[in-house]
């Protein structure tokens, strides 16, 4: 249902026509805004109402209030912050820490205060560090300041027992790093959990921070894990939202691990059918008609039930599908070719989210291992006539095209084949996963 929608107050047009004149740019970081009067001139209203539209874009925190000079658009010059730079390794004595030296680059001068304590934690501090009631943290309480403005606060809390009569308890500034020092006292850090709150701030941070009205936080609490799962170190960041841009770099990997190869189960044959039909879409949509038509299920069932169809694996997720078995096409390879000993692949798809990482090539070079494992001499393959690209794609492959041959009703009939012996290596390497998971 509907709701009609009432008009907008007078002060609230106000606010909405400087809150446009500031997103827009024509009143720029720094600018001065009319007085009072003037807006309440220009509107023809009171001073009050105008005084009234000003504090809604105090309180958004896009203006601030410099009496008695007036109102002026809030300066943002945003630091960029970085959370993955976490465990990125650092020289052992650099002239300046990683902060410092941001800010230096930048052209912008930086300082930072350090202050060092012994505390009962927090709850949220206790629970993540896994500590008991009554057990102590020191905690390393540092605000960062940015051309004289202070720009985040850093506080790291370690647990007492683990940190006693070391570096973390001087007040001064770690060159190295206080993972180094941690790692050296034998709690090195190799996992991070990152958590990003975004809230107004408690009145101590806004006292630290020195954060007028209608400025919120971003609250990043890092707990960093040893090898073994101890949690040794909790950091919590405040970063006014006014004062940075939270920037992560995030790259795909290559596999989550080394990807696997098994047998299909009875139960995989619609994961095979899944991936043969993502790969008759991708191809149709790149105007390839191979394989476009539905597939051939009763053949799929029967290269399973004979143990011949294969999946790939990626963490335990199906990404891929070979099946190779030793029967030559009669259309295809005439009676001597066929006497010979050889492999053929068939049905071989590739799920487009790990394309070009040459899993296909991991999959012709395990073909080729089982074909000289069985004693064959050839790997052997037809590909569809009318995908060029295939073809180069065999070929560089190290198969050699022996023909093409026109076969009635068949669409395929490029006929490729490389030594059983041939294994190009490129690609992962395919783990053969044992048993039957289903």
């Amino acid at each position: 249902m509907a709701v009609s929608g009432r008009a907008r107050a007078l002060y609230q047009r106000i606010a909405d026509k400087i809150r446009v004149d500031i997103t827009e740019g024509t009143l720029g970081s720094g600018a001065r805004l009319p007085t009072e009067a003037e807006i309440a001139a220009e509107w023809k209203t009171t001073r009050s109402t105008a005084v009234q539209g000003l504090k809604v874009l105090v309180n958004e925190g896009l203006i601030i209030s410099d009496r008695p000079r007036g109102y002026f658009v809030r300066s943002r010059r945003p630091m960029v912050y970085r959370p993955q730079g976490e465990f990125r390794k650092r020289p052992l004595s650099p002239e300046m820490d990683t902060f410092l030296t941001q800010m230096a680059e930048e052209g912008r001068e930086a300082s930072q205060h350090i202050e060092v304590n012994v505390i009962v934690p927090s709850r949220d501090v206790r629970e993540r560090l896994n500590l008991t009631d009554g057990e102590l943290v020191a905690v390393r309480r540092r605000v960062r300041f940015v051309d004289g403005v202070p720009y985040n606060t850093n506080d790291s809390h370690f647990p007492l027992a683990a940190v006693q009569d070391s570096e973390i308890l001087s007040p001064d500034d770690i060159a190295r790093g206080a993972n180094v020092v941690m790692a050296e006292l034998g709690f090195e850090q190799v996992r991070a959990l990152d958590e990003i709150q975004v809230r107004m701030p408690t009145p101590d941070e806004a006292d630290r921070l020195q954060l007028g009205p209608g400025t919120p936080v971003a609250v990043h609490i890092c707990t960093g894990y040893t090898a073994d799962g101890k949690p040794v170190r909790v950091v919590v960041n405040v970063l006014p939202g006014d004062r940075h841009v939270i920037t992560y770099e995030r790259s795909k990997p290559q596999f989550g691990t080394a990807p696997t190869i098994r047998a299909a189960a009875e139960d995989d044959f619609r994961i095979v059918v899944d991936l043969w039909d993502h790969a008759a879409s991708w191809l149709r949509d790149r105007g390839i008609d191979q394989w476009q038509y539905p597939p051939r299920e009763e053949r799929i069932k029967q290269n399973i039930a004979s143990g011949e169809c294969w999946i790939v694996e990626d963490d335990g997720v199906p990404v891929a599908t070979i099946t190779i078995d030793d029967r030559a096409d009669a259309d295809f390879w005439t009676p001597e070719e066929a006497a010979e000993p050889a492999l053929y692949v068939h049905r071989m798809a590739v799920r487009r989210d790990v394309g070009g990482k040459e899993l296909g090539s991991a999959m012709l070079d395990w073909a080729s291992k089982q074909a000289t494992e069985q004693g064959k001499r050839w790997l052997r393959l037809d590909a569809w006539k009318d995908n060029d690209g295939l073809h180069g794609y065999y070929s560089e492959r190290g198969f050699t095209h022996i023909r093409t041959v026109e076969a009635e009703g068949r669409r395929s009939g490029v006929l490729f084949q490389r030594a059983a012996d041939h294994v190009r290596g490129i690609g992962p390497e395919l783990v053969v996963k044992q048993g039957d998971s289903h």
